[in-house]
C-alpha cells in the first residue's frame, strides 16, 4: 500500500497498514489534549461516565500494546458478547436450564463461555448477563474509540508529514 490508511482495501486492512501506534504513545498523547472534551470521539464520554477513566488506566497497564490491537481486542469483545446473547436467547427458547447455560456456552464455542480462571465473573455473569454483557461491551466501545484515535494520529501524521492530501 502506497499510501498508509488510504485506499479502497477494507477499513482494518487499512488500518493494519498504518505505523504502529503503541498504547503508551496514545495515553500520553491523550494526556497532552488540555481538553478531553474537544475530542470529537470522546467528547460524549468525558465528565458523564468513569469508564474513560477505568479503560485509559487499564491500557496503561499495557504501555508496550499497540492501538490495532486494542481495536481488534474491542471488536472481538462486542462480537463474543452479541453471539452469546443470541445464543443465550436460543437456549433458553428451548427451555434449557439455567444451571446447564455456561456448560453449554462452554461447549460450543471456549469464546463464549468462561475460563475456570474467570468463575466470580461467570457468577456475575449468571446474575445478570445483559448487565453484564452491556458492561463488557461499553467497555470495548470506549476501548474501540481510543484505539480508532490513535490510529486517526498515525494517518494524520503521515498526511501532514508527507504533504500528501491522498484518500483516507
Amino acid at each position: 500500500m502506497t499510501t498508509p490508511g488510504g485506499s479502497d482495501l477494507p477499513l482494518l486492512e487499512r488500518l493494519a497498514g498504518l505505523p504502529a501506534v503503541s498504547l503508551a504513545e496514545l495515553v500520553t498523547l491523550l494526556e497532552g489534549v488540555p481538553d478531553l472534551s474537544k475530542e470529537p470521539l470522546l467528547a460524549g464520554l468525558i465528565g458523564v461516565d468513569p469508564l474513560l477513566g477505568m479503560v485509559l488506566e487499564h491500557l496503561k497497564e499495557r504501555p508496550d500494546g499497540t492501538c490495532y490491537a486494542a481495536l481488534l481486542e474491542a471488536l472481538t469483545g462486542i462480537w463474543n458478547a452479541a453471539v452469546r446473547g443470541a445464543v443465550v436467547a436460543r437456549l433458553r427458547a428451548s427451555g434449557l436450564p439455567a444451571d446447564d447455560l455456561l456448560l453449554r456456552l462452554q461447549a460450543l464455542s471456549p469464546t463464549l463461555g468462561f475460563q475456570s480462571e474467570k468463575r466470580e465473573w461467570a457468577r456475575q455473569w449468571m446474575s445478570d448477563p445483559t448487565a453484564q454483557d452491556g458492561q463488557l461491551v461499553q467497555q470495548c466501545l470506549v476501548r474501540l474509540l481510543l484505539a480508532i484515535r490513535g490510529l486517526a494520529e498515525a494517518r494524520a501524521r503521515f498526511l501532514t508529514d508527507s504533504g500528501s492530501g491522498g484518500p483516507a
